[in-house]
C-alpha cells in the first residue's frame, strides 16, 4: 500500500487584514472578496444579506430602527432602540437609520409640514358632516391631489385642489380644499415619518363637479417618498399598531435582523484572521539580511 502524502495546507494572501475586515462589516463578504475569495464571499453575502432583508420584509420595511418617540403625558420623550446594537452590525444596510434619526428631528424643529407644494395621487373618502341629512352618505373617492401652503387671515395655511372620481359611481369631482378649523389633528400627516403612507384631513371649501350629495369632509391618504420612511424612528403609536397588526410575526422580524448582525461578526473575523482550518494565511515575506561587510 503506497504511503499517503503529508498534507500541506495550502498559502492564503490576506492582504491587508483590517481593511479586510472593514469592508466586511461595511457590507457582508465585502472584505473575502476584496482578498480575492469569491466563494466565500458570495456565501456571507447571501446569507447575511439575505436574513437581513427577509426580516426587513416580514416588518414592512420598519423594523430597523435607531430609536423611538414616546408619548407620555403630552410629552415626548426620545428612547433608545438597543437592539439597533446588533444591526449595525451590519454596516451599510443599517445605517441610514442614524441619517434617518437626524432628518426627523430636524423636521419636526422645523415644524413645516409642506416645504414644497404636494402633488400625488390619492385615494379616500369624502365624509359628511354630523348634523348633515340622512341621504348624504360616505363617498370613496380617488384622483391626483395638490396642496401647496397659503397665506391665511391667521398665518399661512395648507390650501389643496383634488381632481379625480367617485369610486363607487365613477362620477367626476373637482373641489377645492381648505383646513378643517375645528379638528384637532393638522391637515397633513409630517413630511418624515415611519409610515409609507400618509394621511390627509381637508374640508371642501369649493365644488366645480360633484355629486349633489357630496360631504364635506376630506380623509385618505397620500404615498410618502421612500427616503422618508425607510428606517425612520417609530412614534410610539406606530410601535403600538405595528405590534397589535403583525403579532409574532412583528417579534420574528425583529429577531431575523439582529441575527444578520451577529452572524456578520463571523464574516468580519474571517476577513480578519483568515479561515478557521485548511487554509493558512500567507506570512508576510521577510526581506534577506545583507551580508556585514567585511573589515
Amino acid at each position: 500500500m503506497p504511503a499517503q502524502k503529508p498534507f500541506h495546507p495550502e498559502e492564503l494572501d490576506l492582504r491587508t487584514p483590517w481593511l479586510a475586515a472593514l469592508l466586511s462589516w461595511l457590507i457582508p463578504g465585502a472584505g473575502q472578496f476584496y482578498q480575492k475569495r469569491y466563494v466565500k464571499a458570495g456565501i456571507f453575502s447571501v446569507c447575511i444579506l439575505g436574513t437581513f432583508l427577509y426580516g426587513v420584509a416580514l416588518g414592512e420595511g420598519r423594523p430597523v430602527y435607531s430609536s423611538y418617540y414616546e408619548n407620555r403625558d403630552g410629552q415626548i420623550f426620545r428612547k433608545r432602540n438597543y437592539g439597533y446594537l446588533s444591526q449595525i452590525l451590519l454596516g451599510l444596510p443599517a445605517m441610514p437609520a442614524v441619517i434617518q434619526s437626524r432628518r426627523l428631528e430636524s423636521s419636526v424643529m422645523s415644524g413645516s409640514l409642506l416645504d414644497v407644494p404636494l402633488e400625488t395621487e390619492f385615494e379616500g373618502r369624502v365624509l359628511p358632516d354630523r348634523d348633515a341629512d340622512d341621504d348624504v352618505a360616505p363617498m370613496g373617492v380617488r384622483g391626483t391631489i395638490r396642496l401647496q401652503m397659503e397665506p391665511g387671515p391667521l398665518g399661512p395655511e395648507v390650501r389643496g385642489h383634488l381632481v379625480g372620481q367617485v369610486v363607487e359611481t365613477g362620477e367626476e369631482i373637482d373641489v377645492t380644499l381648505a383646513e378643517y378649523q375645528a379638528a384637532n389633528a393638522p391637515p397633513v400627516g409630517p413630511p418624515i415619518a415611519a409610515d409609507p403612507e400618509r394621511f390627509v384631513f381637508m374640508q371642501v371649501d369649493d365644488i366645480n363637479a360633484a355629486p349633489e350629495n357630496l360631504g364635506r369632509h376630506l380623509r385618505g391618504t397620500v404615498s410618502r417618498s421612500f427616503i422618508n420612511w425607510y428606517q425612520v424612528p417609530l412614534q410610539d403609536q406606530e410601535l403600538q399598531d405595528l405590534n397589535s397588526r403583525l403579532g409574532k410575526r412583528w417579534e420574528l422580524a425583529m429577531v431575523f435582523t439582529w441575527i444578520a448582525g451577529l452572524l456578520n461578526i463571523l464574516c468580519i473575523w474571517d476577513a480578519y484572521e483568515g479561515p478557521a482550518y485548511g487554509i493558512r494565511p500567507r506570512p508576510p515575506e521577510e526581506k534577506p539580511t545583507p551580508p556585514k561587510p567585511v573589515t
